[in-house]
């Protein structure tokens, strides 16, 4: 079964350039629904929008489990 998440990327900020898998109560995200992955991630590229300090991109992809 195919398992999807959101790699996030951020520019900017106090750490400069990083990049890793979304998490919630530290466990990666992941959903068997690409669709619902994708909705989320716009979701929260609207809602970072306007952050001055920080520019924030959020992926949706599959899930290598090598990774």
């Amino acid at each position: 079964m195919l398992k999807y998440g959101i790699w996030c990327q951020v520019w900017g900020g106090v750490t400069g350039t990083r990049s890793s898998w979304m998490k919630h109560d530290g466990q990666r995200y992941e959903t068997t629904n690409f669709e619902e992955a994708a909705t989320l991630a716009k979701q929260l590229i609207k809602d970072r929008l306007n952050n001055p300090r920080a520019t924030f991109l959020y992926t949706p992809m599959e899930i290598n489990n090598g990774l």
